[in-house]
């Protein structure tokens, strides 16, 4: 399973107050993994931050559309977030659809945007929900505007595999 962790418009935006500076750089390279899940028929998960406020007009706004490299194709899941981490009906959700596809217990690699916010919410949060899953993240493909690489450390204390860091599972 590939998730792929709020890569909307707005983080390539210099002008968008959620901008991440390194986000550019990441597109090549989860575009990558991205058409290596879909060749291999993992199911694919896109995040998208929808803050409170636009919860009601969200399909209009540029900003928080999944940016074009990454289109979600038929088969593959958007789902919706007002807050840091998927809500627990989606999470329930994507546990049902794990288990019809029998990928509950295979590796789930997290990419994306704020490593130290949203990606670390929504790994911990889907580590709940499929507690019988091999977490990993490549720190290649993750990034953020600040704390990353004491994010990853953390996130390899419980038990997330984090490419590169001895500590991990």
């Amino acid at each position: 399973m590939l998730v792929i962790v709020d890569m909307q418009n707005r983080v390539l935006d210099a002008n968008d107050k959620n901008y991440v500076p390194c986000a550019k750089q990441l597109i090549p390279k989860i575009q990558q993994r991205l058409e290596k899940a879909r060749d291999a028929g993992e199911m694919v998960i896109f995040t998208k931050d929808i803050p409170i406020e636009n919860k009601d007009e969200s399909e209009e706004l540029f900003g928080l559309q999944i940016i074009d490299e990454f289109a979600p194709l038929a088969g593959e899941y958007v789902i919706k977030k007002n807050y840091y981490a998927l809500p627990p009906e989606s999470l329930i959700n994507v546990r049902a659809l794990a288990e019809e596809k029998k990928q509950e217990k295979k590796r789930i690699e997290f990419t994306g945007v704020e490593a130290n916010v949203c990606v670390l919410a929504n790994v911990l949060a889907l580590q709940g929900a499929l507690p019988e899953g091999n977490f990993y993240i490549d720190p290649d493909l993750v990034t953020g505007n600040q704390l990353i690489e004491e994010t990853l450390e953390l996130l390899s204390k419980f038990n997330i595999e984090i490419k590169g860091v001895s500590d991990s599972k």
